[in-house]
């Protein structure tokens, strides 16, 4: 069933222009003092039609279980923890556009709001330490449904980056006009060069066409560090099969920016299968609504083991 499913993403990702990955998890969970339980987790999740690695993941929590009912229905449990995050980024493409003071709209050449050009950033790793807390409420009115609700608090700290960037522009030597004189956008060259006082002949060619004393127009594109926080709720519904050692559930996660403006939901559906009391597997498959620094948006199928020791 694992690797049917499998099978049927990577042909979703074919036709779907969002991404897709893949998460693999590792994580282990035992009692520290009386009531008070550790977890261990290790993660490593793909991107870009599961092409790129796209984070890396450490983590530690403690959890206390601080209410139940006489009949065990219902309790509450609360958690604090810390993951540290390499993350790595995909190149990223900011479209540039003309302006009233660039010399190409004084020259009646383009119009403001023209496209100027674009910057290119090289994929690039930027880690991250984030904290978290969260108070967790889980209902089981019999022995097979189970209704859980998770709200987390969650502060996470980048680390500032310095990757490469290319700057592309229109090429001087390679610009199109139309027939009223103004530059014909669609057919000029963008060229990532940029130009030096030390060459002979603005003419003068390379075998592949470049100018002579010219250099690419690079720098980097700097990332400070900064601090996000975002408050997540989670409800979670389980059924285990009677008969089978399987329980299924399917989950809906909300995300929202509390300083920074993110309105993420994540929609997930899978499987648990206990192998014995203390191993289990974990498959699910979960559709991202939004694209932003934590995750790109798409399908994303998980494979997760833990293990209680």
């Amino acid at each position: 069933m694992a690797l049917m499913l499998m099978m049927t993403m990577q042909g979703l990702q074919a036709q779907d222009k969002n991404d897709f990955g893949y998460d693999l998890s590792v994580e282990g969970e035992t009692s520290i003092v009386k009531g008070w339980k550790l977890n261990l987790e290790g993660a490593i999740r793909t991107q870009d039609d599961a092409k790129q690695v796209e984070r890396l993941t450490l983590g530690a929590s403690v959890s206390r279980k601080f209410f139940q009912t006489k009949d065990k229905k219902f309790s509450l449990k609360a958690a604090v923890g810390a993951e540290f995050i390499w993350n790595k980024r995909l190149s990223e493409k900011e479209y540039k556009y003309f302006e009233a003071n660039d010399e190409l709209v004084e020259d009646n050449y383009v119009k403001v709001g023209d496209l100027k050009g674009w910057n290119i950033t090289e994929r690039h790793w930027r880690n991250r330490l984030r904290a978290n807390a969260a108070i967790t409420a889980n209902y089981s009115p019999d022995k097979r449904w189970t209704f859980t609700l998770k709200e987390t608090l969650q502060q996470s700290h980048y680390y500032s980056a310095d990757p490469g960037r290319v700057r592309y522009r229109i090429d001087d030597y390679h610009y199109a006009l139309n027939t009223d004189g103004t530059l014909d956008l669609d057919n000029s060259l963008y060229s990532p060069y940029l130009y030096s006082d030390s060459y002979v002949d603005d003419n003068t060619l390379d075998a592949e066409g470049n100018v002579v004393g010219r250099s690419i127009n690079q720098d980097t594109d700097h990332k400070s560090h900064k601090d996000r926080t975002v408050l997540r709720s989670k409800l979670t519904v389980s059924y285990d099969i009677k008969g089978f050692p399987v329980d299924v559930f399917a989950a809906v996660d909300y995300g929202c920016g509390l300083n920074y403006n993110t309105h993420k939901w994540k929609i997930t559906a899978g499987y648990d299968y206990k192998i014995n009391k203390t191993n289990k597997l974990t498959l699910f498959y979960r559709y991202n609504t939004e694209n932003d620094d934590d995750e790109a948006d798409g399908h994303l199928v998980g494979l997760g083991y833990k293990i209680d020791f």
